[in-house]
């Protein structure tokens, strides 16, 4: 790979000259941020020029480490690089002479290998298969992203360093570790395991073929998801009922039609706000039917999985997944589901009854009534959002149209960070200036407040457009670790929402309370992100578990129902005047409408999930549609519509969520002891806050969760207080 340049033959040879000219056919192919010591400007890709915000002037604030790529070449070569560096890493370790063998030079480097996300071509290579508006770079970083894990399950799969490993494991200083070390120790041994290396060769092989496809089938799936560009038309009567501006900003001047897509900012509106159920049914059943092929590889990937875990010893991928969790069993997890739903059954039943009975008297008033009249009026599944508003707006005076103007999306970003900067003691920056993958990107750098300290960045991507992922998420693009110099990488994190954009007259984008909920949720595991402290931080090996890692978001929560809070995050849209006292009453007291209904869903498809996962998966689609079709109706109170499969795009059942989306709900118990132990009455105390970032946040995933928790609360969690939260004690 090196080579002379023509006439500089007294200077260092270049070394990657060969490699361009033969395999790349002379082009320049290389992006900076991607290329070895001494690499010439022949070799290099230009640097990519900034598309500047607000201003021209250059950035004066530090950047993250990251030059997006423009051509699916660059993609190539990034991963071409990664998973070199990750074999020499691996080769080395394995190299090792007896006489070697420490925690520096074997644990330490397979802590941080160059596929993790300690190192910044990682995220470049595959974080644009999320939200590239080029369909090509989409898919090349989707590629990028199954090269990585495949790497990743590489790594485990290396008898020569697993030897080494294992070796160290019975040194006296293995033995002598402290707590902190020996968990990474033990944690690299049980990555070992999971990737066959106790098994026979025949089985290690079997493993691998099973890992490998379930990580291409959740590839597809994401990709169909991310892809789908379905259209529905109505006639803007058709959507009585939703907003003025929704309708108009939709408009299809040609057609004259009203256009929606299947993504979140045009179907909730709907099912929340039209009062023609036929146009609510259309929706809903367009969104649950609209991507068929998906439902085959959920019954793919969940037998993938199930044949993996037999291999390895468990009876379920459920029961290998909750292993590593606080629950520890899936049997602890549907014990917690189940006592959690006897106690809110009963109100789930009357908030079904009070929710049928206010649809029998709105079709009563639009002359709509079934023959039967009003016993024979059915609550289905395109109803329960409607008719939970409607109650709200006549019930409770909670009017989320009305609502809508009090929170443009800027107030609530602006009023979100400012929460955030003094809750925790940090300050944010934002830098105009920067490479971004589209002109809607915003970029911070964060600052500890006493010390000034640079603590990390972040990325806010909030509209919603074609090919971008389609939900609300936080991708951690980088993780905090020190460098061979000595200095410190710092962590970069992401927000990706589906928020509706300003319209395009400029009139700011308007948010219903969910929204605000959902904003302050996601940008509290940005700063879960930001806030963890250590070298062992930045390692796979330290995650949260992941039925805890919801928990300071929930808790933080709470914020967006706190009266003060209210009042900072919202400004009419006309009159520049906070939400005013009653409305925001108003949204406290309806807080626990519906609450055991809605409890009741979250229970199914937690339940769903561990029984799909469990010790008999169905094996194809057909078994995955009859199993909805009877646990929908049982546990969440709804029949499910004919054809309908929400598994078509629960993204969470195809990712890291697998076995584990009950967590959502374990972690919310936990939110709420920790809200009303330590914030409650005064959610805006900095001596909480803080305590809050060093004892929870800072620690990330290293050491037990459980005695975190004990250390900030002065006892172990309990549960009273979410079940007061909810309404049901």
């Amino acid at each position: 790979m090196s080579g002379k340049r023509d006439g500089m033959d007294d200077l260092p040879a270049c070394p990657c000259c060969a490699e361009r000219v033969t395999r790349r056919g002379g082009v320049r192919f290389m992006p900076r941020t991607a290329a070895p010591m001494g690499a010439c400007g022949e070799c290099l890709l230009p640097p990519p020029p900034f598309q500047l915000g607000k201003d021209d002037a250059p950035p004066s604030l530090p950047l993250p480490p990251f030059e997006w790529p423009r051509s699916q070449a660059e993609i190539e070569v990034l991963v071409e690089r990664v998973v070199a560096d990750c074999k020499a890493c691996l080769d080395r370790v394995a190299a090792l002479a007896d006489s070697e063998l420490s925690f520096a030079s074997v644990v330490a480097p397979l802590m941080a290998q160059p596929n993790y996300k300690t190192n910044p071509l990682v995220c470049q290579a595959k974080h644009l298969q999320h939200c590239s508006p080029n369909g090509a770079l989409r898919e090349a970083a989707a590629k990028a992203s199954t090269a990585f894990a495949a790497c990743k399950k590489q790594a485990t799969l290396r008898e020569d360093v697993c030897a080494k490993v294992r070796a160290f494991a019975e040194t006296a200083e293995a033995q002598a570790l402290p707590e902190y070390e020996a968990h990474f120790l033990k944690s690299l041994l049980d990555d070992f395991h999971r990737g066959g290396l106790t098994l026979a060769p025949e089985d290690r092989a079997q493993l691998r073929r099973l890992l490998d496809e379930d990580s291409e089938a959740c590839s597809k799936f994401k990709r169909n998801l991310g892809e789908d560009a379905s259209r529905l038309s109505f006639a803007a009567e058709e959507l009585e009922g939703c907003e003025p501006d929704f309708i108009q900003q939709r408009l299809d001047a040609a057609s004259g039609k009203v256009v929606l897509s299947l993504k979140y900012p045009d179907v909730l509106p709907v099912l929340q706000s039209c009062s023609v159920g036929a146009t609510r049914r259309t929706v809903a059943l367009a969104r649950d039917r609209c991507f068929p092929e998906n439902l085959e590889l959920v019954a793919k990937g969940i037998q993938l999985r199930f044949e993996s875990a037999k291999l390895l010893g468990h009876k379920s991928w459920s029961d290998m997944v909750t292993e590593r969790r606080m629950s520890g069993c899936p049997e602890t997890v549907i014990s917690f589901l189940e006592e959690l739903r006897k106690k809110a059954l009963a109100g789930a039943e009357a908030d079904k009854e009070r929710f049928r009975r206010l649809k029998a008297a709105h079709l009563a008033e639009r002359g709509e009534l079934p023959e039967g009249g009003p016993v024979d009026v059915r609550l289905e599944a395109w109803d329960t959002s409607f008719y939970h508003t409607r109650l709200l707006k006549q019930e409770y005076g909670v009017d989320h149209e009305a609502i809508r103007k009090y929170f443009p999306l800027h107030v609530v970003v602006d009023g979100t960070l400012g929460i955030y900067q003094e809750l925790l003691g940090l300050k944010f920056a934002e830098i105009t200036s920067f490479d971004r993958w589209h002109e809607d990107v915003r970029l911070f750098v964060v600052n500890d407040e006493a010390s000034g300290d640079c603590i990390g960045h972040f990325y806010l991507d909030l509209h919603p457009r074609d090919g971008k992922y389609n939900h609300a998420a936080i991708f951690h693009l980088l993780k905090r670790c020190q460098k061979e110099d000595g200095t410190w990488q710092l962590p970069v994190d992401c927000m990706l929402t589906n928020l509706p954009p300003p319209s395009p007259d400029g009139t700011p984008a308007l948010l219903r309370h969910d929204d605000v909920v959902t904003f302050f949720h996601e940008f509290g595991h940005i700063m879960h992100g930001l806030c963890a402290e250590g070298q062992g931080n930045s390692t796979h090996l330290a995650k949260c578990p992941r039925d805890f890692v919801e928990a300071p978001s929930q808790m933080l929560e709470n914020w967006c129902f706190h009266r003060g809070s209210l009042q900072r995050l919202s400004k009419h849209i006309e009159t520049g005047e906070a939400l005013p006292a009653e409305m925001a009453e108003s949204l406290l007291k309806a807080r626990n409408v519906g609450e055991g209904f809605f409890m009741c869903r979250q229970i199914y498809l937690a339940t769903l999930d561990l029984t799909i996962h469990g010790k008999d998966p169905p094996k194809d689609a057909a078994g995955l549609q009859a199993l909805v079709d009877e646990m929908r109706p049982r546990l969440s109170l709804v029949d499910n519509p004919p054809g309908c499969n929400m598994l078509q795009s629960f993204g969470h059942l195809m990712n890291q969520y697998s076995a584990a989306y009950y967590g959502y709900l374990w972690a919310e118990v936990i939110s709420a002891d920790m809200f009303a132990s330590r914030f409650q009455a005064d959610p805006f105390s900095k001596e909480a806050g803080m305590a809050y970032r060093k004892q929870v946040l800072a620690v990330g995933g290293v050491g037990k969760i459980s005695e975190h928790l004990a250390k900030f609360l002065g006892r172990p969690p309990k549960e009273d207080a979410f079940l007061k939260a909810r309404g049901i004690l």
